[in-house]
């Protein structure tokens, strides 16, 4: 069997014995997941491996290693620029490490939408952060699929920036966030997500935000009544090749792979929507938050002086690209 990539020891314990003496040897298309089943980033990996292995006509056999077993986002990324895995679903991360300079897409309040998102990546500037994410870490981003919107949830009701002023509001510490946040009128507090429930139930901190599917899992509806939609943060996964993996396949193999991607991204996130909406929903129907929702565009324009100063950064166009969803 031919294994592109070096996986750890335990990983390639792991790894199925494919073909016989003298048959066609399979390469192997090892996935990193530093997530756990079930979610809708796994529905999609097998409906991509599904794909990959018809398509290729047995050529390419996909492994997943979810749960973490060869590290976090962060490995993740190092592994596939040397090629030590193939292939990962990253989150916000891989443009914030690999080319901040075009990292727009994870500042609060610049999308309004997974969408928007996506056009920005279809878009010419996009293309660009693409190049600077291949020519810095060798990492192809080949496809995209929403992981759900950042809201807001609170103790009071908040529909405009005046509601949260002074709100202590835990934020991861991402330099961006706070910044973000701040302009608003909160007053951002590092809590480390495992002490975020308590931190709510003591009055450490009096809001938060994540997405739904967050919320629901760490029961802050005992501890929170309000559900402010304010999709601050559009969060996708982003599907990231090896540059060195692609270029050692054959084109009609590499077609395959990226083809397969997009369409597996698509399926994915069809489901993720669907689910998304669902967990929202189950948050008021079934928990009892109250739906709040508030004037997007004041929050925008409260946090547009930081996005300022943050796009002193930005490459050449991206504030151009991204001021349609400023105004």
């Amino acid at each position: 069997m031919k294994f592109v990539g070096l996986f750890t020891a335990a990983a390639v314990g792991v790894l199925a014995t494919l073909g016989t003496a003298g048959a066609q040897q399979a390469i192997e298309l090892g996935i990193a997941l530093h997530t756990s089943p079930p979610g809708p980033e796994f529905a999609a990996v097998d409906k991509f491996k599904e794909l990959v292995e018809s398509r290729s006509n047995g050529q390419l056999k996909v492994k997943t290693f979810p749960s973490a077993v060869l590290g976090g986002e962060r490995d993740n990324i190092e592994q596939l620029t040397v090629n030590q895995v193939a292939m990962t679903l990253n989150g916000d991360l891989l443009p914030n490490v690999a080319a901040p300079q075009y990292a727009a897409t994870v500042v609060p309040f610049v999308f309004p939408s997974a969408e928007a998102v996506y056009e920005y990546w279809a878009s010419p500037i996009g293309e660009k952060a693409k190049e600077a994410i291949r020519n810095k870490v060798g990492i192809e981003v080949v496809a995209f699929m929403r992981r759900g919107d950042r809201h807001l949830t609170a103790k009071k009701e908040v529909k405009t920036p005046d509601d949260i002023k002074g709100v202590k509001l835990r934020v991861p510490e991402i330099p961006s966030w706070v910044k973000a946040w701040s302009a608003v009128g909160a007053r951002p507090t590092p809590v480390a997500y495992p002490e975020l429930f308590s931190a709510l139930q003591m009055g450490v901190v009096d809001a938060q935000e994540n997405p739904c599917f967050n919320v629901n899992q760490a029961k802050m509806y005992e501890v929170q009544k309000y559900l402010i939609e304010t999709a601050h943060v559009p969060a996708v996964w982003h599907w990231a090749v090896s540059k060195k993996f692609l270029d050692g396949l054959s084109p009609e193999l590499r077609k395959v792979v990226i083809d397969s991607a997009v369409e597996a991204a698509k399926f994915g996130d069809d489901l993720s929507k669907a689910e998304i909406d669902k967990t929202c929903n189950e948050l008021v129907e079934k928990h009892k938050m109250t739906r709040v929702k508030p004037d997007r565009a004041a929050f925008v324009k409260a946090a547009r002086p930081a996005i300022d100063e943050l796009a002193k950064d930005w490459a050449p166009g991206v504030l151009d690209a991204v001021s349609k969803h400023l105004n």
